[in-house]
């Protein structure tokens, strides 16, 4: 059996929660594709959608021979622009990103009781901030940049 590294274990754990912000758990939006490390556009037809994947894993030692990571997490996620301001779009993609990054799969909705261990996987999972963005052109299309640290420990020699 090949082994899986804990970087991509984290990622398979949060592409399942990302799955489970849909509109019937109480989010605002629901996105149509989720994709890990995707590097073309989404496409019109695709909105909402998010693209997800860590920008870089730290590490270092501690006192009883682990290593300590720190991955930064970063999910993407792009909308249609609507009536609303694009910036207020882009804070209630933000919110339901958090939110549900922080339940469980099994107790998705948004009133469910908060969960940061992604099942019991890492030691830490705090929200670092966002930045929105917006397209212009003949399509125009917002979105925000969400930022996350994940924290974890792993034998030394392990990924």
């Amino acid at each position: 059996m090949a082994y899986t590294p804990e970087d991509t274990a984290i990622l398979n754990k949060i592409g399942t929660r990302l799955a489970h912000i849909t509109v019937a758990n109480g989010y605002n939006n629901e996105f149509k594709k989720i994709k890990r490390a995707r590097l073309t556009p989404f496409k019109g037809y695709d909105l909402p959608a998010v693209n997800y994947y860590h920008g870089g894993v730290t590490s270092e030692k501690t006192k009883y021979g682990l290593l300590k990571k720190t991955m930064s997490l970063i999910v993407e996620t792009h909308s249609k622009t609507q009536d609303a301001a694009f910036i207020d779009l882009a804070d209630e993609l933000a919110a339901d990103i958090v939110i549900g990054l922080f339940r469980t799969s099994l107790k998705p909705k948004v009133t469910d009781t908060v969960s940061i261990a992604l099942g019991g996987t890492v030691d830490g999972f705090t929200f670092t901030g966002h930045s929105p963005f917006i397209g212009e052109g003949e399509r125009p299309f917002c979105g925000t940049i969400v930022r996350f640290d994940v924290v974890y420990e792993t034998d030394i020699g392990d990924m």
